[in-house]
């Protein structure tokens, strides 16, 4: 990894830009973009080499229908950012809002029809299962990526706007529901009594014992879910033993536990739907920061390059 900047260098957070992994980009979680300056006041940083950065990695892997759509936003999003006039830019935002909600509309009738379509693993197809995921990733992308357009333009505008935010929370907490509801159901927890739905076959004790160094990653998605809790112990204590002898005084206690191999592509819908969740949980907390007030917009042009440089130069984690 390149030698990080100082503006970022203490962004990195245990999970390590877990979101972004699969996209071999190395951004700093939204939240942080929030930084202290005095007296319990704080600036959001421009964050623009962000959204261009995810732009060029998802644009290229949406259908046509919803890239035009996509493009257009990105488009408006760019040139309007370059004016500095309010009464130039107040226009430009306002059509920019307008197209971004009626994609964020489109988006979410998409992710309803596919979710809607997904199964579960004891009944239904797993290479179609895997399929609906990766649309759903596809669309999550974009919806993300729009959402961040959208506050972009708001912040830069007047950022004291985001007091009186609805639109952007409610769209904000719609993604996070049907991820955190679609994550749930392929990893075996039920949310109605906070436990596994099936005893041994959640596909998270294969990632407990497979990798173990990841599993707290999944867990920290699970409402309610006890992080003292260790899943490999969970089945040692139900392991059945038993005793072999040989020769005549050496005798072996062997322990036996089981649980269910699950598939790859249930293993990779997890890790999919893992992504989308911390990318939108990070927006979240942004809009909650911002909701907060006592945060100035900077639009700094050290901050701005040293942030390009950060996302341009870690691109191999």
């Amino acid at each position: 990894m390149s030698k990080e900047t100082q503006l970022f260098i203490g962004l990195r957070r245990e999970n390590g830009q877990i979101g972004y992994l699969s996209e071999s980009l190395s951004i700093p979680e939204f939240f942080d973009l929030v930084r202290p300056v005095s007296d319990g006041h704080s600036s959001l940083v421009d964050f623009s080499p962000v959204i261009e950065a995810l732009h060029s990695n998802h644009e290229k892997h949406v259908e046509q229908s919803i890239r035009e759509k996509y493009n257009s936003v990105f488009n408006y999003w760019q040139e309007s950012k370059s004016y500095s006039n309010m009464q130039i830019k107040l226009p430009k935002f306002e059509s920019l809002s307008l197209l971004s909600n009626e994609l964020i509309i489109s988006l979410q009738s998409r992710i309803e029809k596919s979710k809607s379509s997904h199964s579960h693993w004891r009944t239904g197809d797993l290479d179609e299962n895997i399929k609906v995921i990766r649309g759903i990733e596809k669309d999550c992308n974009v919806y993300i990526d729009v959402l961040l357009c959208f506050i972009h333009s708001k912040a830069s505008l007047e950022i004291e706007s985001f007091k009186n935010d609805v639109v952007l929370g409610q769209y904000c907490d719609y993604l996070k529901d049907v991820i955190s509801g679609l994550f749930n159901d392929v990893v075996g927890y039920s949310t109605w009594n906070d436990r596994f739905s099936l005893v041994d076959s959640s596909l998270l004790y294969q990632i407990a014992f497979k990798e173990t160094d990841e599993i707290s990653y999944y867990t920290k998605l699970l409402p309610s879910f006890d992080q003292s809790q260790d899943l490999r112990l969970s089945l040692l204590n139900k392991s059945s033993s038993e005793d072999f002898h040989y020769g005549q005084n050496e005798r072996v206690t062997k322990i036996g536990i089981e649980y269910r191999a699950p598939g790859y592509q249930e293993l990779e819908a997890a890790k999919i739907l893992r992504n989308i969740s911390y990318k939108i949980n990070s927006i979240s907390e942004l809009l909650k920061r911002l909701k907060k007030g006592d945060v100035d917009w900077d639009p700094n042009e050290s901050a701005v390059e040293e942030l390009k440089e950060l996302v341009s130069n870690d691109k191999t984690m």
